[in-house]
């Protein structure tokens, strides 16, 4: 595992819950759920959720995701199915019954109160508030009212709001949209800690693929309506179930070839790659191919690669023509460098006019001192590809 794969990968643990860890929390399931809001409805959806884990379902605008999270609050009727959530069956309860604590994209705090008195509406009335108000930072603002408050520190009133007084299940919908990126990074680990330590089932709704890889236990991928894949974080971002799902899961690199030609080696299909309107290979990928992917000789695939997984060296480092089985050595040209928070992104040109994204750690620009128009080579273990049906472009 390369420096970037690591440190990328403990971040996510880190800011992760792991669900052994949780053992409060009620299961949340979605038994053939249909939502909507005036002509549009949702595709029929199930889903099961374990007690203490947080789902993030990511997904566009427009996607559906406040509507299923105001259709699981009560605030909306399902069109058609059950939730449950521990032995409760939800549809018949009106939302004061359900013990849910909803963080809204806009705040909804009560701009006549105090915040002090905002978090003593409702569930929060008796409850103890000092953990929240130390991990959110919120002691020294509770005689104030929210208008006396910046955007941020008003998410963090409506999140802790959202969270007092042990609620069965907590929604939370863009929790942090409104967050400076300077701080974000602080509060999303900060969120991450809260949901551990107390246990509680949690839906967190975004379109922001960062947020999911690190804050969901389980990632769904919503698009108008339709949950086109779920399961574990790390699953769902390493194997997108097709190329929607990839685009809305950040893959940088999406590649799209003609298959010349299939064979088989051992449990493997080794697949001979073309770019258009050539009919020469310049790729051979070797694989198991998704269950479900049908490739055929002259049709069109998609190479999926994370622009983390992407390695690189100055060409004149790069090994020589015998390459091994498990990895790819392409030619590159640098085309533009740019400082993305703790990495780098590397946008290059690949022999064939493909552009190709690629993020390195700062160790990378110290050793090879690259300038704009340098030739380079991209090492690419075949293990972090994913061939995706071709979708069009």
């Amino acid at each position: 595992m390369d420096a970037l794969t690591h440190a990328l990968g403990a971040a996510a643990v880190t800011a992760r819950a792991s669900p052994r860890a949780r053992s409060g929390g009620l299961a949340l399931r979605l038994h053939g759920l249909q939502w909507g809001v005036g002509n549009w409805q949702s595709a029929v959806t199930d889903l099961d959720l374990p007690a203490g884990q947080t789902l993030v379902l990511l997904g566009s605008n427009g996607a559906g995701k406040s509507a299923l999270l105001d259709t699981l609050a009560g605030f909306v009727p399902a069109r058609a199915g059950r939730v449950t959530l521990g032995r409760r069956e939800l549809d018949a309860l009106p939302p004061e019954q359900r013990n849910i604590g909803y963080m809204f994209q806009r705040d909804a705090l009560f701009p006549h109160w105090t915040i002090e008195r905002n978090l003593r509406f409702g569930r929060g009335a008796h409850a103890d508030l000092d953990g929240l108000l130390d991990a959110l930072e919120l002691r020294a603002w509770l005689a104030h009212t929210p208008d006396q408050l910046s955007g941020g520190q008003r998410q963090r009133v409506a999140l802790a709001r959202a969270l007092v007084g042990a609620p069965d299940l907590v929604l939370l919908d863009e929790p942090l949209s409104a967050i400076d990126p300077e701080a974000r990074p602080a509060l999303r680990r900060t969120l991450a800690h809260l949901l551990r330590e107390r246990g509680v089932t949690a839906v967190l709704v975004t379109h922001d693929a960062n947020d999911a890889r690190m804050l969901g236990d389980v990632v769904g991928v919503l698009d108008r309506g339709r949950l086109l894949q779920t399961g574990p974080t790390l699953q769902v971002f390493e194997r997108p179930a097709d190329l929607r799902a990839a685009r809305l899961l950040g893959v940088d690199n999406l590649w799209r070839f003609r298959v010349l030609s299939l064979a088989t080696a051992g449990d493997d299909t080794v697949v001979d790659l073309a770019v258009e309107p050539t009919q020469a290979p310049v790729l051979r990928w070797r694989g198991r191919p998704a269950p479900g992917l049908s490739l055929q000789p002259g049709g069109r695939v998609t190479i999926a690669v994370r622009a983390e997984s992407i390695g690189l060296c100055a060409r004149a480092q790069a090994p020589g023509a015998t390459l091994p089985d498990d990895a790819w050595t392409l030619p590159a040209t640098l085309k533009s460098l740019r400082c993305e928070g703790p990495l780098w992104r590397w946008q290059c040109t690949l022999a064939w006019d493909m552009q190709a994204e690629v993020f390195t750690l700062p160790e990378a620009l110290r050793r090879l001192e690259p300038r704009v128009g340098d030739p380079l080579s991209l090492r690419i273990p075949l293990s972090e590809t994913h061939l995706l049906a071709d979708g069009g472009a």
